[in-house]
């Protein structure tokens, strides 16, 4: 949008969700050269004005290897007859993985064996790359050798994904307080609650899209799929009024105010 110019293309599409939320209207902020400045303010209904700061939370890599990932578009050929899924764990990997992956692929295909660390376990190599992947990397291989990778005219290729996490969902959110805590204190989030806490406003509103990665697999999950209202306020300073937190492949987002949590479509009108 013309009059977000200035945001970054994240920082726009909360706007547009606080926008909607609040019947509010965003005004870039962290422009023309304004020092320590929040990335946009709000006009609200009433005629009061909000802070709106946006910031990312993420594990350690887990937007780089998105990244990565996406230039290669998820995908690299296949080196012999099977169809093969990589899990990359960690973007340092990716580089050794892009040179190492159809050789351990072809000494598994000709051992038939679908996961590398059966060659390892038998001892049935000793190959560094096969002993890399298994022993060093965070990543995984598997081998479908039930998909042909090529099937008449249709030419599969190697899917790659991020390394992906399981277990039980926290559906009752018990844990976010928890997490949050965590997480607030090992990231990035204090400079940008402080600086959100030296703004000059009514409403200082912290704005948090969630990338999976970042916070423990049972409240990410409980977070991306549940409508549970947290039974917990989130760990912040006073200063700051209001919490958004927009969690990836969600269309909701959880809003805390002094009134409590609520739960919103970021798509509504």
């Amino acid at each position: 949008m013309s009059r977000l110019r200035g945001l970054s293309k994240q920082e726009q599409v909360a706007c547009q969700i606080a926008e909607r939320v609040l019947g509010a209207v965003a005004e870039p902020w962290d422009v023309d050269g304004r020092n320590g400045a929040v990335d946009a303010m709000l006009a609200l209904a009433d005629g009061r004005r909000a802070a709106f700061e946006v910031t990312v939370l993420a594990a350690a890599g887990a937007i780089q290897t998105d990244a990565l990932l996406y230039a290669d578009d998820n995908s690299w050929p296949l080196p012999g007859a099977w169809t093969w899924t990589i899990r990359v764990g960690d973007p340092s990997d990716i580089p050794r993985l892009r040179n190492s992956y159809q050789n351990i692929a072809l000494a598994c295909e000709a051992a038939g064996v679908e996961r590398p660390q059966e060659l390892i376990w038998h001892r049935r190599t000793s190959d560094s790359d096969l002993r890399w992947l298994v022993e060093e990397s965070t990543s995984q291989m598997f081998g479908h050798s039930t998909v042909p990778a090529v099937d008449g005219e249709k030419v599969r290729s190697a899917m790659l994904v991020p390394r992906g996490r399981g277990g039980a969902v926290d559906v009752s959110l018990e844990g976010l307080r928890g997490a949050l805590q965590q997480a607030f204190g090992e990231h990035h989030l204090p400079r940008h609650i402080e600086k959100l806490s030296r703004a000059d406003a009514d409403e200082r509103h912290l704005f948090i899209p969630i990338h999976f990665s970042a916070l423990p697999f049972p409240v990410a999950d409980g977070l991306r799929r549940g409508e549970a209202i947290p039974p917990e306020p989130p760990p912040l300073p006073e200063e700051i009024t209001h919490l958004w937190l927009a969690p990836s492949f969600s269309r909701r987002v959880l809003l805390w105010s002094n009134t409590g949590w609520s739960y919103h479509n970021q798509y509504d009108n």
